[in-house]
């Protein structure tokens, strides 16, 4: 039995051929409830299988544009916040395939690879930037999920199911959730579709649509009752996007095929490149280009109007320590002017639109392969080989910060400020480290990879948000030295340990969360002003000698 048919599109004629158009066709088994769903909401069991181990600053690798500049600060900081580790089921274990996000809450699918059918939905809660919680699961046993979407409190599903325990003609099915406070339910509509697999859906404010794999259709679906309106036959499908007024379909054998959405009558059509079979891919949009990922041709860019390709983004080459083979285009998504590529083990490239090119700002290696990406809002959700990767942009919060009077940053990787020099800078920018030995002030987010150092007697002001080191090198440290001041209005995470030296004093007006140890050596002091700061501090706390704590503060994990 051929399942999960996930392939690239292939190179066709320019000819527009839609076979077998059905209006208002109902399969075996369309529009029933399926109440076959393992619901568990138990979070502390749920939210093992997120790990901190890996957490802190990414280092964006220089885009091709940057060869030779390599000291300077970045504009594009980054945070691997948690890893998800991919859900296990009676000793199989799932693998992801999309991530759907709405508000605090991101949604994540899963399927089996091989004949097996079994599939799951997670959702996480991303309240807290810091510290994910996997909050709900669904298992769905016989059933694999390609894709999920979520629309005004509905999750809508495709996937496939078994045939032989399901008792239906066809495995390939489009399904809608409706959800509970944004959470899983069992009310799960399920309507089958032609073909292997359901590979992927999309909604507007009516209708929705699937496609599905094999010998599969486009079809288009009524809110109101689950039935299928139209459907056209297409092979081989493996995404569907909305555009406007426009479907858009992804065929591995057939390319891409524009719609009109009020019916599904032929606009467009034009021919792209054929891969490997099996493989999934995507498709997404910025304003009027299309975007398709091409596996061994990287990504190609369209104007979705004339079908004229505009832009190839390559596949990387001669990547070190990466086999050839594993480098391949599996996914593509936009975020405003921003475009991230999964591109196998060559990881995560980064690219921003400027003057209407794509422009590479840089890559993230990434342990295991980057099989599938979706970014929204902060976030960037990759899937990989070994789990889902939570990566957060690091921006401070419109109208909370305003740094319009500082200069930008325009320096290198190091920020060093001597003695006797006062500097005033703002912006968005990722750095190595930072050593102030006269007074700092910064205005907006800054990411360090290694250590943060206020030395004797200096002072650092900032103003906004401040990332620093990783969980794997807990030594590349934020040391606030003797005598020195770290003066915090807004939010401070840091990953590896923080140490407070002699008549150091720590003041907040804000959050600060900690991964590392606290050390409190004497004479030093956190001071915490105004209302409303807290402080989460998740290693161990030590006191030498006599600290003070001062201020109204929430203490999270009651470590002080």
């Amino acid at each position: 039995m051929i399942k999960k048919i996930l392939s690239i599109l292939g190179v066709t004629s320019l000819l527009f051929a839609v076979s077998c158009r059905q209006d208002g066709v109902e399969l075996e088994n369309a529009a029933s409830n399926n109440n076959d769903l393992i619901l568990n909401s138990d979070v502390n069991l749920l939210s093992k299988r997120i790990d901190f181990k890996n957490s802190g600053i990414l280092n964006l690798n220089m885009g091709l544009g940057h060869r030779g500049d390599v000291a300077r600060a970045g504009d594009f900081p980054l945070v691997l916040v948690a890893e998800l580790a991919p859900p296990v089921y009676e000793g199989k274990t799932l693998r992801a395939t999309h991530v759907a996000v709405e508000g605090n809450y991101a949604y994540v699918s899963y399927n089996t690879e091989g004949p097996s059918y079994l599939g799951a939905i997670e959702v996480i809660d991303i309240t807290n930037p810091n510290v994910p919680k996997l909050v709900m699961q669904a298992i769905t046993p016989n059933i694999d999920i390609s894709a999920v979407r979520y629309d005004n409190g509905e999750l809508y599903v495709a996937g496939a199911t078994d045939v032989d325990v399901s008792n239906t003609k066809t495995a390939a099915f489009v399904a809608r959730m409706t959800l509970s406070g944004g959470l899983l339910s069992n009310s799960f509509v399920n309507t089958a579709l032609p073909g292997k697999v359901g590979t992927d859906v999309t909604t507007n404010t009516a209708r929705y649509y699937a496609v599905s794999g094999a010998t599969g259709t486009l079809s288009q679906l009524n809110k109101a009752d689950n039935k299928i309106e139209f459907s056209i036959s297409l092979p081989d499908l493996r995404a569907v996007g909305i555009n406007g007024n426009k479907i858009v379909v992804l065929s591995g054998t057939d390319g891409v095929k524009v719609f009109d959405a009020n019916g599904l009558t032929p606009v467009s059509s034009f021919a792209a490149y054929t891969d490997i079979a099996e493989a999934k891919r995507t498709i997404d949009f910025m304003g009027e280009k299309l975007l398709v990922s091409q596996g061994k041709n990287g990504v190609a860019v369209y104007n979705l109007n004339s079908g004229t390709k505009i832009q190839t983004l390559p596949l990387p080459t001669a990547v070190p320590g990466v086999d050839e083979q594993d480098i391949v285009t599996n996914g593509v998504s936009v975020n405003a002017d921003k475009v991230f590529v999964a591109n196998g083990g060559a990881g995560l490239y980064v690219y921003e639109n400027k003057a209407g090119q794509l422009d590479l700002l840089g890559s993230i290696d990434l342990q295991g392969s980057s099989n599938y990406v979706m970014s929204k809002g902060d976030y960037i959700f990759v899937a990989s080989g070994t789990g889902l990767k939570i990566i957060k942009y690091v921006a401070p919060e419109n109208g909370v910060v305003n740094c319009s009077s500082y200069a930008q940053y325009t320096g290198g990787e190091w920020l060093n400020v001597n003695s006797g020099q006062t500097l005033e800078f703002g912006g968005t920018k990722s750095l190595k480290g930072i050593n102030v030995n006269q007074m700092l002030s910064w205005c907006g987010a800054l990411t360090a990879t290694e250590g943060v150092n206020v030395n004797s007697n200096a002072t650092f002001n900032m103003y906004g948000k401040l990332y620093q080191g990783s969980q794997q090198n807990p030594w590349n440290a934020l040391n606030i030295n003797s005598g020195s001041l770290f003066n915090l209005e807004g939010d401070l995470t840091t990953y590896g340990n923080m140490t407070l030296n002699s008549n150091g004093t720590l003041k907040v007006k804000g959050n600060v969360t900690i991964f590392g140890d606290l050390t409190l050596n004497q004479g030093s002091k956190i001071e915490f002003v105004g209302t409303g700061s807290t402080i989460t501090i998740h290693g161990k706390v030590t006191k030498n000698g006599t600290s003070t704590i001062t201020g109204t503060y929430s203490d999270t994990n009651h470590k002080l």
